[in-house]
């Protein structure tokens, strides 16, 4: 391992645009980052305990005291780094935010070992570098820098790395419920929700996350009396099961809006073509007729209606014999302008009383948040640094990150990554996942001029 800390020396390089390019700040970005891939924080080797160690020396090598940082969190292995950087008012203090546990990663199948980070062709690749130590890296490098320039911010501004949100995203809810400052913020800028579109010397907008739909998991379940295969019936748990499916299949949940997919469906009619045009009009103005989104562009019809698929199926417990149980698994992505409640009481009526119906993911209410005139001119005047007049479009996540926990609390969460997507397609929890290095050093600058501001 490297030595952590590192000396912030200012010396800057003015590019062609005129935007002061900072390439000592990039390099310490880039230095956390590495050592941070190198900590394996998957499930199996432990989480990311050890990383929010790593994080609280690179902070205490800089400038922090330990009366500012505290490694803390639901169990041993999943502790994240709560860390303040104090402000000159009592005000309600401002949370930036990033996760620090990764999935695991098949090693041989890389082109690169994904736990030492590897330079190739202008990009850095390794487990994390996009899903989400390079935001944390940007969040350590941004404090580090701001405490060098001996920047004192109206209000307190909170890093939370947190070390679980890969799996029971618990670590975020613990801070929500341990630190009175946390679950009081203004509002939180999340680095593991948003991205810019289009590539680097042609982008095309900043997607800031200000939604994302609710997680629900149920499992839908029949029993039989079972018998020998040799003599079949009409009555069988897997047929019961099958016909309960079929029925959810078939079904698609109706189109709803809120300002945030309306806002991104109206930024889409600017490069469609005509069809595409008079589709997304038609659902704006709520005259929708066909249904069947899905089988023309699925992603579409994930952000304008709940959605529910069945993901695994268990049935039958020998050849020769009749099944006596059948389960499957309805992994259901419901709107944030939606009652879970009432989507549970749908899927009961669909599949009938032959099936019952558990949860075993239970939601969490996830409103989204506001888009007001404060965060718009706080994002655009920022990304302006880097990108100027570059759109900002609100944008809902069809997954999850731990914005949800803050969300639910009645804090709003604004995804504000600004990393630019990889014009290979999205690799993040796959193969050779990797993030430009002209990509990330911009993202140091937008969290630069953001946190100035916050």
């Amino acid at each position: 391992m490297k030595s952590i800390k590192f000396t912030y020396l200012i010396f800057m390089l003015i590019a062609a645009d005129g935007f002061a390019k900072d390439s000592d700040f990039y390099a310490m970005g880039r230095q956390f980052l590495d050592e941070m891939v190198e900590i394996e924080s998957t499930e199996e080797k432990g989480m990311a305990t050890k990383v929010s160690e790593y994080a609280e020396s690179v902070l205490l090598g800089n400038g922090f005291t330990s009366n500012d940082l505290e490694v803390s969190g639901p169990t041993d292995q999943t502790k994240g780094l709560y860390a303040i950087y104090r402000g000159e008012s009592s005000k309600k203090p401002v949370v930036v935010m990033a996760h620090i546990d990764v999935v695991p990663a098949v090693k041989d199948a890389w082109i690169t070992d994904p736990f030492k980070m590897t330079e190739i062709d202008g990009f850095l690749h390794g487990r994390g570098t996009a899903d989400n130590k390079g935001g944390a890296a940007g969040l350590l490098a941004t404090f580090s820098k701001l405490r060098a320039e001996e920047f004192v911010p109206k209000n307190d501004i909170i890093m939370l790395l947190t070390g679980d949100e890969e799996t029971g995203m618990q670590s975020i809810r613990y801070f929500r419920e341990n630190f009175s400052n946390v679950s009081n913020a203004s509002f939180a800028f999340n680095s593991d929700g948003g991205f810019l579109t289009g590539t680097m010397h042609n982008p095309e907008a900043f997607r800031l996350q200000s939604a994302e739909k609710v997680y629900l998991t149920l499992t839908l379940s029949t029993n039989n009396k079972g018998g020998h295969s040799s003599i079949p019936r009409k009555d069988n748990a897997i047929y019961d099961l099958a016909d309960a499916i079929k029925k959810i299949q078939a079904y698609d949940f109706p189109i709803s809006l809120n300002q945030t997919t309306r806002a991104t469906l109206e930024f889409a009619l600017k490069d469609a073509n005509d069809s595409k045009k008079l589709e997304i009009r038609s659902i704006l103005n709520g005259t929708q007729s066909d249904l069947a989104i899905i089988e023309k562009d699925p992603e579409l019809n994930a952000i304008v209606r709940t959605t529910c698929v069945v993901t695994k199926l268990k049935a039958g417990h020998a050849e020769n014999a009749l099944p006596v149980s059948a389960t499957a698994t309805l992994n259901c992505r419901i709107l944030p302008q939606s009652d879970p409640k009432r989507i549970v009481s749908k899927i009961k009526e669909l599949v009938g009383e032959k099936v019952k119906v558990v949860t075993i993911f239970d939601f969490e209410l996830s409103p989204p948040s506001p888009i007001t005139p404060e965060i718009e001119r706080l994002v655009s005047s920022s990304i302006n640094k880097v990108f100027p007049g570059l759109p900002v479009v609100p944008t809902m996540s069809t997954g999850a990150t731990d914005a949800i926990a803050l969300r639910s609390n009645g804090i709003p969460v604004y995804g504000t990554s600004a990393m630019m997507t990889d014009p290979t397609g999205f690799r993040a929890h796959g193969l050779n996942e990797r993030v430009e290095i002209e990509a990330f050093n911009a993202s140091l600058d937008f969290w630069y001029a953001l946190m100035k501001q916050l």
